[in-house]
């Protein structure tokens, strides 16, 4: 029998094969790792005259990577185990060094930080496209998994500190927090493009619920639905809605107010939300005008709901990723991408770091959107809303002149 033939490859196969090899090989000492990261990144992204890095090394590294060194290591801590390379498998770069946990998750922020492409980001830190997408995604999944207790709903403890501060902050008592809603924008391949996708300002989207306390923490999300809702249906979709329908969340004692009326507990909400027996919405002008007591809830009302807006900006102003447009986005991933952001926003102000304003978004956080009205109106919702209106008017004529 004639000996068998040796099969050839292409040149293009052995390429790509000693591609493969070349990312997923050791170096032959486990223990050379890339542990000098932050001083070879600053040397090669350091300011430069008329550049927005600051020229302080710390604040360049906050810059860089929204965080301060401190609550960096604090987020290295959490998904170390997870990450950690161990040869032969373990990632390396391009000089053929172990990838340190830090540098990964240096790698991991930048992406999310900055909304870069990834040829962009791993140019910056001396690694491939790829070595970018994997560090990337195991740290997503990681934090998504380490991280979540950063984002929960408060116990009745820390709710009572949130309704106080609510109060003292715009005069709303039993207040649990304001709610609001925004786009996240993609590009879709077009065999998945569909009208439920489609958003009103004909993007592509998937949206973001959130609600914020007093220091614009986010205590509960809903992610991962179609554009094309309205807030209104996102709100029914999401298991906060069921929880307060069935008495479950914002289920704490009712406040005795001025004149002897009561309140329980709820949230702030705009005007594209129902007017629920737990969510407070905006009184509507019916062509005739507001009354005084009207007019006079509506702007304290805006000024509970604008922490939300406010924290909306600050997520999508810090973590970029998420006001860009995402080019054909994996819809599977796409929700951990965004509750990763929502958790690194949330240990930062954990961390006593402060939330830099200077990266917020300019405008508003749905910028394009124009909010639609919803005309559900619950008649106990209807009753708080007049009773905090009837408080408000009580007080400020309690108030006396100056």
């Amino acid at each position: 029998m004639a000996p068998g033939k040796k099969s050839r490859r292409s040149k293009k196969e052995s390429k790509k094969l000693k591609k493969r090899r070349n990312i997923s090989a050791a170096p032959a000492d486990p223990n050379t790792s890339d542990t000098d990261w932050w001083d070879v990144f600053w040397r090669k992204n350091s300011p430069s005259p008329g550049s927005a890095v600051p020229e302080d090394e710390a604040e360049g590294f906050k810059y860089y990577f929204r965080v301060s060194k401190e609550t960096f290591a604090y987020i290295c801590s959490l998904v170390r185990e997870d990450l950690i390379s161990r040869p032969p498998s373990g990632l390396i770069n391009i000089e053929g060094r172990l990838l340190s946990v830090e540098k990964q998750v240096a790698i991991a922020l930048r992406r999310l930080a900055s909304g870069e492409s990834q040829v962009s980001v791993g140019a910056a830190f001396g690694v491939g496209q790829s070595t970018v997408s994997q560090v990337t995604w195991r740290f997503i999944e990681a934090l998504e998994e380490r991280g979540r207790h950063h984002l929960k709903w408060p116990d009745a403890s820390r709710m009572d500190e949130i309704k106080a501060r609510f109060e003292a902050f715009c005069g709303l008592p039993n207040c649990c927090g304001a709610i609001d809603a925004t786009h996240i924008i993609m590009t879709l391949p077009a065999v998945q493009t569909s009208d439920d996708w489609c958003d009103p300002a004909n993007n592509y989207s998937m949206l973001l619920q959130g609600i914020v306390d007093n220091e614009l923490r986010f205590l509960d999300i809903v992610t991962g639905l179609p554009g094309g809702m309205t807030g209104s249906r996102l709100l029914k979709f999401s298991g906060f809605f069921k929880l307060c329908e069935c008495g479950k969340r914002l289920n704490g004692n009712t406040k005795t107010l001025m004149e002897g009326y009561e309140a329980r507990e709820y949230i702030i909400g705009g005007g594209s939300y129902p007017l629920l027996p737990w969510l407070i919405t905006p009184y509507e002008s019916d062509g005739s005008g507001l009354s005084d007591s009207m007019s006079d809830f509506n702007a304290v009302h805006e000024s509970a709901r604008s922490l939300a807006v406010k924290a909306f900006s600050q997520l999508k102003g810090s973590w970029r990723i998420l006001s860009k447009v995402m080019w054909r986005p994996d819809k599977q991933k796409l929700p951990s991408i965004i509750l990763v952001c929502c958790l690194l926003h949330n240990i930062i102000l954990d961390s006593g770091d402060k939330l830099h304003s200077d990266v917020a978004l300019p405008g508003h956080h749905d910028f394009g959107y124009v909010e639609q009205g919803c005309k559900q109106v619950d008649p106990l919702g209807s009753a708080l809303r007049e009773n905090l209106a009837k408080n408000l008017q009580c007080r400020q004529e309690t108030v006396p002149s100056k």
